[in-house]
């Protein structure tokens, strides 16, 4: 069995690792989010401290090409981040879909950090240029 991160230091625009989290009902393994906010509140009744963006790398030009035509995936660089072990792949970040987590019911480890003008583009692309309504996914409080 694995020994839980418990890392309370993540912070907004850090990039997580979180090995096993939900989506929709659907049990997922491990992928990397983005730190949106590290403010605790509550939605739909249920209190939170994390509100995170699923990142995913681009397999192929092809594939690049068809995840960049929906208007919620912002393009990121290999460049655009400092991570530990940087594939050096390029990939994007699903905007439309928030995820909510309890800090204490996750199983993470901060493996870097998105560049501050970076990070500031996506904020303004989320709050100016998002076209598409917002997903709030809280399965993992």
């Amino acid at each position: 069995m694995k020994s839980k991160v418990v890392n309370l230091v993540c912070k907004v625009g850090d990039i997580i690792l979180i090995r096993n989290y939900q989506s929709n009902g659907v049990n997922l393994g491990q992928h990397s989010f983005v730190v949106l906010s590290d403010e605790s509140g509550q939605i739909s009744g249920l209190s939170y401290d994390i509100i995170c963006n699923v990142m995913s790398s681009f397999k192929n030009e092809e594939q690049r090409e068809k995840k960049l035509r929906f208007p919620g995936n912002f393009p990121i660089s290999h460049d655009d981040s400092e991570i530990e072990h940087n594939n050096g792949a390029d990939g994007f970040i699903k905007t439309e879909q928030l995820y909510y987590f309890k800090k204490d019911k996750m199983d993470y480890m901060v493996i870097g950090c998105i560049k501050e003008e970076i990070f500031n583009l996506l904020l303004d692309f989320i709050e100016d240029e998002l076209d598409v309504p917002l997903q709030d996914i809280t399965d993992n409080l």
